[in-house]
């Protein structure tokens, strides 16, 4: 029993050892990780600020709280500079004005734009007034909409309601935006414009639509005065391959209207409009889709 007890304290004295290795030799190895990360402030500041530049701003907050030696050179304005005209396009088509404004540091600028963002997201006209307050956009309609237009994370369910429900006079400066010069396939042009306007989503009415065929068609037509289109006539192709595309996809309506038919019934309203231009029209919207989702 004497020898039992003693094999057994040897065994866990053992097992305290390795125990008590395994714990040095993990804190070894954390404080080799620890070494093993390159201190990037002994190199040239162009060569580190570079070499930050890499990451995006959540990333370069991170590093500047875990590795105490690179938490100053994270905070570089230049850094946060790039950030915010790589975020928002509308800063860099505006950086004058905001270059005028005192602010703290960019890493502020950018928290504002990001907030901005957010509140937008819940509540437009919010978002809107929370950068008017903050001095970076003006209550001008066409910077409104140079805003807008240029921030592509912007929801486009709130984007339609705040351009269409509470704003139309920016609507119609963020339309003369698009640039649809050499875009022949008017379907497609219509239905990535529509995108940014989901009607299910955003509960546009009839008058709702309406109001944006011509405003698209418009804006097409100037873009493209060589293909002998009228506004009255885009605005008439438009409206009907809105139609279409709500006849060949609405499940209450068997009897689906043919090419012929859409051709009849289109040249109507377009004349002087080629038949085939009509015919691959339809092939668009009976192969890829509706042009409003």
């Amino acid at each position: 029993a004497v020898v039992s007890t003693q094999s057994t304290g040897t065994v866990f004295a053992v097992s305290k050892v390795q125990v008590a290795g395994e714990d040095e030799s993990k804190s070894e190895n954390s404080r080799n990780t620890d070494n093993s990360l390159p201190d990037i402030t002994l190199l040239p500041p162009e060569l580190a600020l570079h070499i930050l530049s890499n990451l995006n701003a959540t990333e370069l907050c991170v590093a500047g709280c875990e590795i105490k030696s690179w938490s100053e050179m994270t905070e570089d304005d230049a850094l946060w500079l790039n950030l915010v005209k790589s975020e928002w396009k509308y800063a860099a088509y505006v950086q004058e004005r905001i270059l005028e404004h005192s602010w703290q540091s960019f890493k502020k600028l950018y928290l504002v734009m990001d907030e901005a963002q957010l509140i937008f997201s819940i509540n437009p006209l919010k978002g809107i007034q929370y950068l008017q307050d903050h001095r970076i956009v003006s209550s001008a309609p066409n910077d409104i909409a140079l805003y807008l237009h240029s921030s592509k994370k912007l929801k486009k369910e709130e984007l339609c309601t705040y351009l269409v429900n509470h704003r139309r006079d920016v609507l119609e400066e963020y339309i003369q935006l698009e640039d649809y010069r050499n875009q022949a396939v008017l379907p497609n042009v219509l239905r990535n414009f529509l995108q940014n306007f989901p009607a299910r989503h955003c509960n546009l009415t009839q008058e709702d639509l309406v109001l944006l065929l011509q405003k698209f068609a418009s804006r097409y037509v100037q873009c493209n005065p060589g293909n002998g289109l009228s506004h009255e006539t885009a605005y008439n192709i438009c409206f009907s391959l809105m139609l279409l595309g709500t006849d060949l996809t609405h499940p209450l309506i068997k009897n689906k209207m043919s090419k012929r038919e859409f051709i009849r019934n289109t040249r109507n309203l377009t004349p002087g409009v080629d038949q085939d231009y009509l015919a691959h029209a339809y092939d668009n919207i009976y192969l890829i889709g509706p042009v409003v989702r």
